[in-house]
């Protein structure tokens, strides 16, 4: 039986990465497809998924379901003032589209949003990370290794590092920015970035 997306929330508000997965595996194309109908830019398209997926990780309890417990309609309108405040912020006309034209995607077949990572890929992406990492300040590192390494929430990692939660969001957000803009480029699509950190993630917590 598929679980509904208030049944995954709860979960991943839980910790539960394989839950977020299959709300992630749900949703991205259609909400991938969304945006880009409206930028017709790839790379706006794909930093806005990730803020959005980071959100869900972080923040899982904030999204709202309707009344058939799906996550979609909240995803879709987040998404459309989303790309509101990026071309008013930027001061570009543009036509208003209507998020009830959401079936109207178009058509991708990018096969870089199916990809699978080898075996021999995974060490070169854990070397590539950790080198990237280091680099970072004292303070984005420790906040990395809490958040992702360690899966310790964000009240935890606040507490612990004598932050504010929005700091620490901050923080983690700029890290994962920056492994983002430092991998080989056949990585950084936001769909390869997110499912390589919650591999990442998956793995360490299984040694």
């Amino acid at each position: 039986m598929n679980q509904t997306d208030h049944i995954l929330l709860k979960k991943i508000k839980t910790g539960d990465r394989p839950a977020f997965m299959i709300l992630y595996e749900r949703y991205w194309d259609d909400l991938y497809r969304f945006v880009f109908a409206r930028t017709k830019d790839k790379e706006l398209a794909e930093e806005l998924l990730q803020n959005l997926w980071i959100k869900v990780l972080e923040d899982a309890e904030s999204i709202q379901t309707d009344g058939n417990e799906s996550a979609k309609g909240y995803f879709l309108k987040h998404l459309h003032y989303r790309v509101i405040d990026y071309f008013n912020s930027h001061k570009k006309e543009w036509a208003t589209v209507s998020i009830d034209e959401s079936e109207n995607f178009v058509h991708l077949t990018d096969t870089e949003y199916f990809e699978i990572l080898d075996e021999y890929e995974i060490t070169d992406l854990f070397a590539m990370i950790d080198e990237v990492v280091s680099t970072l300040p004292a303070t984005e590192q420790k906040v990395y290794d809490m958040r992702i390494r360690k899966n310790m929430s964000v009240d935890e990692t606040a507490e612990t590092l004598g932050l504010s939660n929005k700091t620490v969001s901050n923080k983690l957000s700029n890290a994962l920015g920056e492994i983002r803009e430092q991998l080989n480029p056949k990585y950084q699509s936001s769909k390869k970035f997110i499912s390589i950190i919650l591999m990442i993630e998956l793995l360490m917590k299984s040694q």
